[in-house]
């Protein structure tokens, strides 16, 4: 009788599954044509699904809030005209929050995948505690919302974004080097603060989600994102899902050994990618060369002036980039690769002489059918976590028990 009850019980939370994903599909095949003509028959069509399930999806999407009717369609053939199904823009409102070790980055998107806020705050000292980056934070997202004369309580959700290794279910970070932070339950201090839902993720996967949303091309693709900036992190997805791993630490490419018996890294092994590619060890190797500099811009504008030093300088770190990347495709083996991170926005220069020496490194099978290229943008952590907030909250209002 126990065994009959578990596969009733199981039966029904499959139909419950089935019916919430055909709700998502709906919605996100309506969000993704937010500037063309969509109708209840368009759906149907490319579903396979009957026109009857589809008119009783989109009206209980409409009951909760996010879709509504607009305009007839006019299909230019003998038959009815459809009707144009669009998504309330201002449906579920979302805060996104950017945690970065010199900077706090906020965002506010609306259901039609628009920003229509940001603010970048500057972080002026080291070792912050969680709570006085979410002070911080929510001051910030106050200030933002008196400056775009915006209601803060018509946010719905909050997403927010951390350096380190991070439990995304619960929002637990369990170790944030840059902050020397150690099992920090940010997620619910974060709910506490705000009072509204919290979403963590790790700052990686938020940029990778932030930019498969922004580009269709690369939406349900297999992709490996590498950022090297203050730190040297990837994320990695496989059509269009997210790698997590077993502790959601795939991706964690700062340790891999670049040079067995290279520079110490503070993890104790030596030659670790993060002891080169990152903007704090670019100066400590540029000052072991006798230039005293403050700002890795200092050596972008040496390399511009075409210094000596500077251009055998930059020569070696693209060598270390290219055999980080060689190392990626083996390890992936993603169509595409992209790469970004402050020290490549700031310096694309670093990119083409990397690119330059990838194909050596590689099979010609694996170089010819790789799609390999540079992000220039800077936002997407702060954009993927309104993204994955907005994603999880949407998740939740679908959910048919």
């Amino acid at each position: 009788m126990e065994r009959v009850k578990n596969l009733q019980k199981r039966r029904a939370q499959n139909q419950s599954n089935m019916k919430t994903n055909n709700c998502k599909l709906v919605l996100n095949m309506i969000r993704d044509n937010l500037k063309a003509d969509i109708s209840r028959a368009d759906i149907a069509k490319s579903t396979g699904m009957s026109a009857t399930s589809i008119t009783r999806i989109t009206d209980f999407l409409m009951e909760s809030g996010l879709i509504r009717q607009a305009e007839t369609i006019t299909n230019g053939t003998v038959g009815r005209n459809g009707i144009r199904l669009q998504v309330v823009a201002d449906a579920v409102m979302t805060l996104g929050i950017s945690i970065d070790s010199d900077y706090i980055d906020l965002c506010i998107l609306n259901f039609a995948d628009q920003f229509i806020g940001n603010k970048k705050i500057k972080l002026s000292a080291c070792g912050y505690q969680a709570e006085e980056i979410l002070e911080i934070a929510y001051k910030g997202f106050q200030e933002l919302c008196k400056e775009m004369d915006f209601n803060p309580q018509d946010i719905s959700v909050v997403g927010i974004s951390c350096i380190g290794n991070i439990d995304y279910q619960t929002g637990t970070v369990f170790f944030a080097p840059q902050f020397q932070w150690h099992k920090v339950e940010l997620g619910e201090m974060a709910r506490k603060k705000f009072g509204l839902p919290v979403f963590v993720e790790n700052d990686m996967k938020s940029s990778l989600i932030g930019l498969s949303h922004r580009r269709q091309d690369i939406r349900y693709e297999d992709v490996t994102y590498l950022s090297i900036g203050t730190g040297v992190g990837a994320a990695v997805m496989y059509g269009g899902n997210i790698v997590r791993g077993s502790d959601n630490a795939a991706g964690e490419v700062g340790h891999i050994i670049l040079e067995s018996s290279g520079r110490l890294c503070d993890c104790g092994c030596t030659g670790c990618v993060q002891t080169y590619l990152t903007k704090n060890n670019w100066l400590e190797q540029s000052r072991e060369q006798g230039h005293e500099f403050c700002d890795v811009a200092e050596i972008y504008q040496s390399y511009r002036r075409e210094e000596q030093w500077a251009m055998l300088f930059v020569e070696k770190q693209a060598e270390y980039l290219a055999t980080l990347l060689r190392n990626l495709v083996y390890m992936y083996n993603t169509r595409h690769i992209l790469v970004g991170g402050v020290i490549l926005s700031d310096f694309p220069e670093l990119y083409e002489v990397t690119e330059k020496k990838i194909a050596g490194l590689l099979h010609e099978n694996l170089w010819r059918g790789l799609k390999l290229e540079r992000v220039a943008e800077r936002d997407n952590s702060r954009a993927g976590a309104a993204f994955a907030a907005q994603e999880n909250y949407m998740e939740q209002m679908l959910y048919i028990g």
